[in-house]
């Protein structure tokens, strides 16, 4: 591997990947997607598909392009929750499939972003997800994209983030995503209540930590384990993100009444007839990754320890983040 490894970056156009061009190091990123994308501090865009056999491109083209590629970041994929699982195989599963070929082909190891919530589908998870839990077939289809790398026998790692919000230092992210919607929503005093188990913790992380986790991974050579991108037992609770929503919302000059917590699982939690179609959706969506959590064990593991002390991830609150992320979306 040169002094500056070419990296092929999958998925440049996400939101992981617009990150991951803003914190370039001593890599040199080509940023490689199938649409349009920023390309940030890449050296170049490569237009290719994970979906498709040879990533898309001609033989001679994907011939030259592994030769001249030493690491793959792979966190190209389909987010979405709520699709049928037939639906994540195309690139969450079979992309993945063909990434390892190429890396393989390349003789470069892989960098993969997958998902805290596989805590859930792991053996000794503490419960079980039910069959219409939104975020089920995207979970699964991580924890099955993890098996397809190590049964490759292609080196790689595994990061696992949990919900990302915006940048740690200024809230920046290149779009909104359900944390920052569901947020806005209750700011705006439309939650007539939100359904979390008890003892989960509200684990959200700045996407900028996982980008620097990642980068550094790769300038120091690293090629095995998984990093849980999470704040574990450092997470904030539901109380503590409530008053920060209630902080945020009096800046923006709105009075935040009190929001009543309750347990997904109480009868007052699971009917929702009545209530607006947008509270309808929030609320079971809520309801659904408390579940996740719950299954996890409520607090999910976490590498962070490791990766501050290992990758020199910077130790930010998730409080002074959140709040961030608040403040940005709010301005955009």
């Amino acid at each position: 591997m040169s002094a500056r490894p070419v990296v092929l970056l999958t998925g440049a156009s996400g939101v992981v990947g617009q990150s991951l061009l803003r914190e370039v190091g001593e890599v040199e990123l080509l940023a490689a997607t199938r649409g349009p994308v920023e390309p940030g501090r890449a050296a170049r865009v490569v237009r290719c598909d994970v979906s498709l056999p040879l990533l898309g491109l001609e033989p001679p083209a994907y011939r030259a392009l592994a030769a001249e590629v030493d690491v793959v970041v792979h966190s190209a994929g389909l987010t979405e929750w709520g699709r049928p699982d037939e639906e994540y195989v195309p690139v969450n599963i079979e992309g993945t499939r063909r990434v390892a070929e190429f890396a393989e082909l390349a003789g470069a190891p892989v960098h993969f972003m997958s998902t805290a919530f596989v805590a859930a589908l792991l053996p000794g998870a503490g419960g079980t997800l039910s069959e219409t839990n939104v975020t089920a077939p995207y979970v699964r289809s991580k924890l099955l994209a993890e098996r397809v790398l190590a049964d490759s026998g292609v080196p790689h790692t595994v990061f696992r983030p949990t919900n990302l919000i915006g940048d740690s230092l200024t809230g920046w992210t290149s779009r909104g995503q359900i944390v920052q919607l569901i947020s806005d929503w209750i700011c705006r005093g439309r939650a007539p209540f939100i359904p979390v188990h008890e003892g989960n913790r509200i684990d959200v992380v700045p996407q900028d930590l996982l980008s620097k986790a990642v980068l550094r991974a790769i300038e120091g050579g690293v090629t095995s384990g998984e990093f849980w991108v999470t704040y574990g037992p450092e997470a904030m609770d539901m109380a503590q993100s409530l008053r920060i929503c209630a902080e945020h919302a009096a800046a923006r000059g709105r009075r935040l009444a009190p929001v009543p917590v309750i347990d997904p699982d109480d009868e007052r939690a699971r009917d929702l007839s009545g209530l607006p179609q947008l509270t309808r959706t929030y609320l079971s969506v809520l309801r659904d990754v408390s579940e996740v959590t719950r299954a996890g064990g409520g607090v999910l593991p976490t590498s962070m320890p490791e990766l501050r002390d290992s990758f020199g991830v910077p130790k930010i609150a998730d409080t002074d983040a959140y709040l961030r992320t608040l403040r940005f979306a709010s301005g955009r």
